[in-house]
């Protein structure tokens, strides 16, 4: 090698804000000052011609026919960096060639590293936190540390009997696109609802996805990938005991709501006959005063979703106030104070309801 010729030497860097493999040396330098470059100014679609990164899955060479990353090279004074399309993966190595001159053949090898646990992302909560759910159950939510990467509920999460740790087949819909909130931290699970409406042939065929009176233990595994690609720190699982059906509206004539003493930050206290969605509970709920202007605070659920909880950023003042809530405020079964989910159109009380707010009032004294 000549003594101004430089080896490829790679790193992993970042480029507006997207993790990419940065690569330099002579036949990078090469590429910059070669007969193609005067083509950079129409696109840099040329750099795919006489570049490429490969995943390497053995210590030997990479197969002639095996795919080559989809990406984007950018080159540049101080080297070259390729911005893959979807995520290098934590532990994989990776090849990049020079695959025609001016300076090739060349190529160079890195391995991504495995971030430490202490920095990959974690399962913060599993939903519903009650002990309890009906038969007729619809929905779980699973709330991340950090955003997630999608098509992985498939395949880490699952449900199983708690007796035999049997993992209960077709129990969970299979969604494309899964539900994700816009962060990509809380990952919506629906029970497939074919088997849990009544009279449907999903349900008369494979009948109810869970079956009263036994234990069942949803497991996240720590395989599930965040958005880098770096599995979890550690599996996260809930334990649950499966309970008769619920089929009937949500009653806020059921509810119990203990106002707060005027003057003071007490929190207003609400308290559920049966356990609430807690996705739906945190906005379907809003305090009003006399003047029907919104009340700055925080609301929080208790433990099993049956209490709600809400502070004032400012002291209380005396006088009137209202309880707003949302008629599409659902259980655990998907039953809202409109209609019940499994409703009975023959039966004239579960014809669905107003879909105007029902206002609660209280006072603070």
């Amino acid at each position: 090698m000549s003594p101004r010729q430089r080896p490829l030497e790679a790193s992993w860097s970042a480029h507006e804000g997207a993790d990419c493999l940065r690569v330099v040396g002579s036949s990078i330098d090469a590429l910059g000052a070669g007969p193609r470059a005067a083509t950079a100014a129409s696109g840099p679609d040329w750099l795919s011609q006489v570049l490429a990164v490969f995943p390497v899955f053995a210590d030997g060479p990479v197969p002639a026919d095996f795919p080559a990353m989809a990406g984007e090279f950018l080159l540049a004074d101080d080297g070259l960096c390729f911005r893959p399309r979807h995520a290098f993966l934590p532990g994989q190595e990776y090849e990049l060639r020079v695959l025609a001159p001016p300076a090739g053949p060349a190529s160079v090898r890195i391995t991504r590293p495995r971030p430490v646990a202490a920095d990959r992302a974690e399962v913060l909560a599993i939903f519903p936190t009650a002990a309890e759910l009906p038969r007729n159950h619809l929905r779980f939510y699973l709330q991340f540390s950090a955003p997630m990467s999608e098509g992985q509920a498939a395949t880490a999460v699952t449900l199983r009997r708690a007796s035999d740790d049997h993992v209960l087949p077709d129990v969970l819909l299979a969604m494309e696109p899964e539900l994700w909130d816009r962060e990509r931290t809380r990952l919506t699970l629906l029970l497939d609802p074919g088997r849990i409406k009544r009279g449907l042939a999903p349900q008369l065929e494979a009948g109810y996805p869970l079956s009263a009176g036994q234990d069942v233990v949803l497991e996240v595994a720590d395989t599930f990938a965040d958005a880098g690609g770096a599995p979890l720190q550690s599996p996260a699982y809930r334990r649950y005991r499966i309970g008769p059906d619920v089929r009937r509206v949500v009653s806020v004539s059921d509810w119990t709501l203990a106002p707060p003493t005027a003057g003071s930050t007490e929190p207003l206290v609400l308290r559920f006959d049966r356990p609430l969605d807690q996705a739906l509970a945190r906005r379907c709920l809003t305090v009003q005063d006399e003047r029907r202007r919104p009340v700055a605070g925080m609301s929080t659920l208790g433990e099993g979703e049956r209490d709600w909880v809400y502070i004032p950023d400012q002291p209380w003042a005396e006088g009137d106030y209202t309880l707003s809530v949302n008629p599409v405020l659902e259980d655990l079964a998907g039953n809202s104070l409109r209609r019940v989910f499994d409703l009975d159109l023959t039966r004239p009380e579960d014809a669905p309801g107003s879909t105007a707010p029902t206002v609660l009032p209280f006072r603070c004294s």
